[in-house]
């Protein structure tokens, strides 16, 4: 038996013994595409559907998390699901030599996005704003100086707060001591944000002397970056509609928890009020995990058998298809 659907055996059997609806939480499912994510490298295109069908099963599973999420008005799980994204970088530029060495005043975080575009090429991408950048691809910048430091956000922190004792003093001397700073040599700039005497604010510091870099997204955009190409249009709909329904679902309880006497919903509620309650929150089950699993299961006892979950491209790759099993192993960038 070929290793990699070997491996995706015994990946799919943990899976499926591990999931329990009452424990399920986003560590678990990331757990899981990290483990997937490593199978999928060493994939051949005779792989590929069935690789994709296990990235299904975890979105199924992320699915049904943001439904509970919602239900229950667990914003911040939700948000941390969905939105936030799981590891956000802040690049704090060294202004003081960029105007001094290169005469810019004006736009600098700008101008030090345009010096990566230009020198990582297709590897660089922005997304609302953010740099999506390998750290790893950001080295020139710390061996000309152009960095003074690489700060992880802190996710369920204001950057406002996290960063203001950047305002007082030397930003250096305000993250050496984090376990999760990133100290850059050559350190030509004293002074806050690189020479400046005085900041105003924390957000005009930031917006002035910081970029953001996203190193890992969310779950849920993470896993539609590999599923998007390969999986048919109607289950894309579907997961479109789902994620939506949940985010109708988050508002409708975030509003009725402030306005109305007896949310949590109890007794009281008139019947009627029953009615569009459970039309407006998710409810949602394992059963579409149960449905992608069954196809899996199908895939795996019947090599030629072809799954509507799935964009029927897939079935006809040349073997050669190296670009989409890079995709497939989450090396985008």
């Amino acid at each position: 038996m070929d290793t990699t659907i070997a491996d995706l055996m015994r990946f799919n059997e943990f899976l499926d013994s591990s999931v329990d609806p009452n424990t399920l939480d986003e560590e678990f499912i990331t757990a899981r595409q990290v483990e997937l994510e490593s199978i999928s490298k060493n994939s051949d295109v005779e792989s590929l559907p069935l690789i994709a069908l296990s990235y299904a099963k975890l979105m199924e599973l992320t699915i049904f998390l943001a439904g509970r999420y919602s239900d229950n008005c667990r914003i911040a799980d939700f948000g941390d699901l969905v939105v936030n994204p799981r590891h956000m970088d802040v690049c704090i530029l060294n202004t003081g030599l960029i105007k001094d060495a290169y005469g810019i005043t004006d736009g600098i975080p700008l101008w030090f996005k345009s010096q990566v575009r230009e020198s990582v090429g297709s590897r660089y991408s922005e997304d609302l704003g953010k740099m999506v950048v390998d750290p790893s691809l950001l080295s020139r910048f710390v061996d000309e100086g152009l960095l003074l430091a690489t700060v992880k956000k802190e996710r369920h922190k204001r950057l406002s707060d996290q960063f203001r004792s950047c305002i007082q003093g030397d930003p250096r001397l305000a993250f050496f001591k984090d376990e999760d700073v990133a100290p850059l040599p050559r350190q030509n700039v004293v002074g806050c944000g690189g020479g400046r005497a005085e900041c105003l604010d924390v957000a005009s510091w930031l917006a002035d002397s910081t970029v953001l870099n996203m190193v890992t997204g969310t779950l849920k955009s993470d896993l539609m970056g590999v599923l998007r190409d390969v999986v048919s249009d109607d289950y894309l709909k579907s997961i479109d509609a789902r994620f939506e329904k949940a985010f109708h679902s988050l508002h409708y309880v975030s509003v009725g928890r402030q306005n109305l006497s007896h949310y949590p919903y109890d007794d009281e509620v008139r019947t009627a009020e029953w009615d569009e309650i459970n039309r407006t929150l998710c409810h949602f089950t394992l059963d579409g995990y149960g449905v992608i699993r069954g196809e899996l299961d199908k895939s795996l006892s019947d090599p030629w058998s072809r799954s509507r979950f799935l964009n029927g491209l897939l079935y006809d790759m040349p073997r050669t298809w190296d670009a989409s099993r890079a995709q497939l192993a989450g090396n985008t960038m």
